[in-house]
């Protein structure tokens, strides 16, 4: 008797929708601005987005590209310090699926997601030249089965943004600190 109602609720429990958690948002009220020695701060961008597969960046409700402009929004500020100009510019953001088969019978096939991003915060004087220059790279990979709705989508591209900017937020915090701000 017991066994059959430990497989009643084995069964029972597989049938319970499972719920995924809201995606958290990164938070810089408690975090000190990044400053640069410099009179303005630009953003520019050299990404051209492909529309085509295995490019997905059209089905993310924010694009590596637009994150990438927001984090330079939020964190760089100027402090007047030199007649310089800084500009934060997005090398490289693109988000790849590529087909991740299993060799196991019971497992659904998965894709493969890798969110990869290049950026530069580049010193300028008057003259266009460039005085310094930092740049980092990096990428955030997960799995996904081919059957997940949109929301699991979702909700793993926006942990996938936010692991993103985890990663550039600190290795760009320490780049400034070590190269740009001793000018």
């Amino acid at each position: 008797m017991k066994k059959i109602i430990l497989s009643a609720l084995i069964f029972l429990s597989a049938c319970v929708p499972s719920y995924e958690t809201a995606p958290k948002m990164k938070d810089y009220t408690q975090v000190p601005l990044l400053e640069l020695p410099v009179e303005r701060v630009n953003i520019v961008s050299k990404v051209g987005y492909l529309e085509r597969l295995p490019h997905v960046e059209n089905l993310m409700p924010l694009t590596p590209e637009k994150a990438l402009k927001n984090w330079a929004l939020i964190r760089l500020r100027p402090n007047y310090s030199k007649k310089y100009k800084a500009e934060f510019v997005v090398e490289k953001a693109e988000m790849i699926r590529q087909d991740a088969p299993e060799k196991r019978f019971f497992v659904y096939d998965n894709y493969k997601y890798v969110l990869s991003y290049g950026v530069s915060v580049r010193i300028l004087d008057e003259e266009q030249n460039e005085l310094r220059k930092s740049s980092i790279e990096g990428y955030v990979s997960r799995k996904l089965p081919q059957k997940a709705s949109v929301l699991q989508r979702d909700n793993m591209f926006a942990q996938m943004l936010y692991e993103m900017e985890e990663q550039l937020d600190k290795q760009m915090a320490e780049e400034i600190q070590q190269n740009l701000t001793d000018m």
